[in-house]
């Protein structure tokens, strides 16, 4: 039997009852970092409330194995050979990421489309992510759209924020995003999004939980200089929004009346080259 476990996204009251007893009885836990399940299982078992009702939840008499998006499809290999044991699906595992929901912009979709194939028992535990938290405490009303963490290149980020203009009068949009490029992405949204309204959010449910509201590039400006932990951007929907899109091609954008150098800002935010790439060739002519 595998249990799909939901793990507290910050504090650790948020955990369940049920996630608490599949911890104690398990024998085997696959977990996206085993240091972090382990020292979660070790930090549960100092709570006197829990060792009292749940003695075996240490880590100390179960098998961890490490399954993440880089050894995942080598780890169903292994499985496939039986190199993990012939009677390992006969013993209680729990299979969980380092926070929130397995499956969510995490891994663990792979493994549970393998024990369906294999016809091995399954069972996911309810649990809360961090999107979900943070639309909540947005305040925000009606359907949204969660699509996961940006894209890291530029052009690659630019193309799927307008394809989620395309949406964005129905929908609030709702992003994942690393610190080391919250600030490029917050700049990509101000240049396709305009004047929306942002819900920035990090650390939810911990001691230094924040919340920024406003414009992407007010929130640019109040950011601190250094940035850690993952963000989650909603950008409210507006139906008014969607009349301010402009979408321009490379031809229309070197017949503007406007000098070189913002030409190449546009030119760059559609395109591969980097505006002094840009530079370089409408230079020239």
């Amino acid at each position: 039997m595998v249990t799909f476990l939901p793990t507290p996204i910050g504090n650790l009251n948020d955990i369940s009852l049920r996630t608490l007893s599949a911890l104690n009885t398990c024998e085997i836990v696959i977990c996206e970092d085993t240091r972090v399940t382990s020292k979660l299982l070790n930090l549960l078992a100092k709570m006197p409330i829990i060792t009292q009702n749940y003695p075996q939840i240490d880590s100390k008499n179960k098998r961890f194995l490490s399954f993440h998006s880089h050894n995942q499809h080598d780890f169903l290999a292994k499985l496939d050979k039986n190199e993990f044991g012939y009677d390992f699906f006969d013993k209680e595992i729990v299979f969980c990421s380092d926070a929130g929901l397995p499956n969510i912009s995490d891994p663990g979709a792979v493994f549970l489309h393998f024990l369906r194939q294999k016809n091995i028992k399954y069972e996911i535990l309810l649990g809360g992510s961090a999107f979900s938290h943070a639309f909540v405490c947005s305040g925000l009303e009606g359907s949204f759209c969660f699509l996961g963490f940006l894209p890291h290149k530029h052009h690659d980020r630019i193309e799927s924020l307008r394809h989620a203009s395309k949406f964005h009068a129905d929908l609030h949009i709702i992003y994942y995003e690393s610190p080391h490029r919250l600030r490029e992405s917050l700049s990509d949204i101000s240049s396709v999004f305009l004047e929306s309204k942002i819900y920035l959010y990090k650390e939810l449910t911990k001691l230094y939980e924040c919340e920024y509201i406003g414009t992407a590039s007010q929130i640019l400006e109040a950011l601190p200089l250094e940035i850690l932990g993952e963000y989650c951007i909603i950008i409210e929907k507006d139906s008014k929004e969607v009349s301010k899109f402009i979408t321009l091609g490379v031809d229309e954008i070197m017949n503007l009346s406007i000098n070189v150098k913002e030409k190449c800002k546009l030119l760059a935010k559609i395109t591969d080259k980097s505006s002094s790439e840009w530079y370089d060739i409408l230079g020239k002519n």
